[in-house]
């Protein structure tokens, strides 16, 4: 009897310092320096069998299959703990005109998660902010604004002007910018307009697709979802409704069709016929050191 209360006694301690150091483990994880690669790749171990989630503490990933209009959909939840860990990366220098496949990218960066961007260097048009370097400043009223601000937040500058740029730069820093679009969801809110107006990459017609959306948080970490489409394809209006279902505060339009791409620790789970090669990637970092470092 008294091994058996000894027994349930350190078990009952164990159970209460598990807690304690894993928050002492995540307290001493260190932010991520904002330009160049990530600095840890992706922890051995935290995927998934399946290969469709990943957690390793400090970066969180699920992901959800689901057939929409008979189109095969991709619901891909982000968790991070820190606002370093959503990062950009480009091809070659941020004023080239090079392009790579997104998984070359990802590797190159230590991407845990990975996603094709706006492929920036595509057009010369936009307002276009990569690791808090401003490489473009060619304002195209018709190219809503999606930033991500000096909290980590997504932000979206509707129909950009010079005064409205300015604004918001009075508030806030800018640390990444990126001009596609149609931003479809702000503050929670789903956005009206005129098909015509704005630069819509097809707004009402099917296509593969990638919308980025940032969720309701908890106040200490922050909630991303990425929806991804495949061939034949959702229209933007169509991917909207399902942002809506989904809760999104901000949700915006980044370039889709042949660029659709998600890669999990190296694997692409979106289909797609040809691995386009493009300018650009949004990636999720780990803040776990790796062994070796």
């Amino acid at each position: 009897m008294k091994r058996m209360i000894a027994w349930l006694m350190a078990l009952m301690l164990l159970s209460a310092l598990v807690p304690a150091l894993a928050e002492e483990s995540a307290a001493t994880w260190a932010p991520l320096p904002l330009g160049g690669a990530a600095p840890y790749t992706y922890v051995e171990g935290a995927l998934s069998e399946d290969g469709m989630s990943y957690d390793d503490g400090s970066l969180k990933v699920r992901i959800e299959k689901a057939v929409v209009d008979e189109v095969q959909v991709y619901y891909v939840y982000v968790t991070i703990m820190d606002k370093s860990q959503l990062r950009t990366a480009t091809a070659g220098k941020p004023m080239s005109k090079t392009v790579a496949p997104v998984h070359a990218m990802a590797a190159q960066n230590n991407a845990v998660l990975a996603f094709n961007g706006d492929f920036y260097n595509y057009r010369d048009v936009g307002v276009v902010y990569r690791s808090g370097e401003r490489i473009r400043n060619n304002i195209r009223q018709g190219m809503d604004m999606l930033i991500v601000d000096e909290n980590g937040d997504l932000q979206i500058i509707e129909s950009p002007t010079k005064t409205k740029v300015e604004n918001f730069l009075k508030e806030h820093t800018i640390v990444e910018a990126f001009s596609f679009g149609p931003a479809l969801i702000k503050n929670g809110e789903r956005l009206q307009f005129k098909y015509a107006e704005k630069n819509s990459c097809g707004y009402p017609t099917p296509d593969e697709r990638l919308i980025i959306c940032q969720l309701p948080d908890d106040g200490t970490t922050k909630e991303f979802l990425f929806m991804a489409c495949d061939d034949p394809g959702l229209s933007v209006r169509r991917m909207t409704d399902l942002a809506q279902e989904k809760g999104a505060l901000q949700a915006y339009n980044l370039d889709g069709g042949h660029s659709t791409s998600v890669y999990l620790c190296g694997t692409r789970i979106n289909k797609i016929p040809k691995d386009r090669e493009v300018g650009d990637i949004i990636y999720f970092a780990t803040l776990v050191p790796s062994v070796t470092e």
